[in-house]
């Protein structure tokens, strides 16, 4: 089924200035960083190894992520009583780690607590000033979203503990606190399928701008419960305050300013794979049906590529190599020992489509050059019943060293399955 189609060619002037010279700079980066890192092909894992699975999503700054491990297989003796849905069974399936704005079943934001807590950072930030220790500049002052984040994490309590449960009134997820507080139940929708997954999996979908749902898959079992990231109260940001400030040096890192802005404009969703390596798509925020780009899908004709004049390409980083079918997408496109980055477009071929995985994963949607494409695969496309959703992308584990790359848009729905190739 698969149709694979690899060009690559040396980056040559294109129309548009920026264009030119964004090539050249690519280019002169990745002359640089072969030379620097002749020795090196394997990109470093982006995330500690704890041996599970971690399927996260997160929108509008606002992650929810489940952990789970993957050996959870549905032929195990242990888990027979939960399968074969006796009343009173539960197994524990992993934990759950989301911005405290989630609203999933009785799991929902504690605003007195949030409120406490904020009162609480704004008298210290007072009595610190009062003191003369609370100095800031100009330059001090652009971090002080970033600070205000680091506060909000730091009022997260540790990850709660999930279970699956099958009681009288059906099926339920069950979340435990780990400081010993209200055990919060979630009602599960339930279905069968006639394909059974060997393994417990996880997985979170955006069904809107703030809104997602959350899926599980065992054995021949699907449950999902619906999920939203409600309004809560944000912590005020530091007041500018002129003076020297404090001096960056050179190791300092920006990887914190770096991703609050990714943030700012794109939603994101990921894998960590249990030896720590990730996987992310993200996606720009907000293209809605209703938008003049949506109308391409319907009017896309053989052989072209959907373009979008309101977001970027979508982007695919991996510190893996990931195999289609019979096509390899490596790692070190740009430069040999770091991360996969790859751009995938969509484009109509005959009655199906295919994903398109293009060297410039920064092109924004009017910027599709052929010249860089890596390979094209075909993908399954279905229509579902999201008649409203947004353009989202969706990272599905179907097993610790595999899994499935959704895109959707409205009720148009692409998808292709991967396994890691190394």
């Amino acid at each position: 089924m698969l149709e694979v189609s690899s060009r690559r060619s040396a980056a040559r002037p294109r129309g548009g200035i920026a264009r030119t010279w964004r090539a050249l700079l690519a280019a002169g980066t990745a002359w640089a960083l072969t030379v620097a890192l002749a020795g090196a092909q394997t990109p470093e894992p982006g995330n500690e190894a704890d041996g599970l699975v971690h399927a996260s999503l997160t929108l509008e700054a606002q992650g929810i992520t489940v952990a789970f491990p993957p050996e959870l297989r549905a032929g195990d003796h242990a888990y027979q009583w939960l399968l074969s849905g006796t009343v009173g069974s539960r197994v524990r399936i992993g934990t759950l780690d989301a911005h405290r704005a989630l609203r999933l079943g009785a799991q929902e934001p504690d605003i007195e607590a949030i409120e406490a807590e904020i009162a609480a950072l704004v008298a210290a930030r007072r009595t610190e000033a009062e003191a003369g220790e609370a100095g800031e500049s100009d330059e001090d002052a652009d971090e002080s979203d970033a600070e205000s984040d680091e506060a909000d994490e730091e009022m997260e309590p540790a990850d709660p503990a999930l279970w699956l449960v099958r009681d009288a009134s059906g099926w339920q997820l069950e979340i435990h606190p780990t400081d010993g507080g209200d055990v919060r139940g979630v009602p599960l929708s339930h279905r069968e399928t006639a394909d059974a997954a060997p393994t417990l999996s996880a997985s979170v979908h955006a069904t809107g701008a703030e809104t997602g749902r959350l899926e599980l898959r065992w054995d021949r079992h699907v449950w999902s419960a619906d999920f939203r990231f409600e309004e809560i109260p944000q912590a005020p940001p530091r007041a500018r305050v002129s003076g020297r400030g404090t001096a960056r040096e050179a190791a300092d890192s920006n990887d914190a300013i770096a991703r609050g802005n990714l943030l700012s404009e794109r939603n994101e969703t990921a894998l960590v794979l249990p030896n720590g390596a990730g996987i992310t798509l993200v996606y720009w925020k907000s293209i809605d049906v209703e938008d003049e780009d949506y109308p391409n899908v319907a009017a896309a004709r053989d052989g072209e590529v959907i373009e979008m004049i309101r977001a970027p390409v979508l982007r695919l980083k991996s510190d893996v190599s990931l195999r289609f079918g019979a096509t390899d997408i490596p790692t070190g496109n740009l430069a040999p020992g770091f991360a996969g980055y790859y751009g995938i477009w969509l484009r109509k071929a005959g009655d199906g489509w295919r994903f398109v995985f293009n060297d410039e994963a920064d092109s924004w949607g009017t910027q599709y050059d052929s010249d860089f494409d890596v390979a094209e695969i075909a993908v399954d496309y279905t229509r579902t019943a999201g008649s409203f959703r947004p353009l989202g992308t969706t990272l599905v584990p179907t097993g610790p060293d595999r899994g499935r790359v959704v895109v959707h848009w409205g009720p148009h729905e692409w998808s292709a399955d991967f396994v890691v190739s190394e």
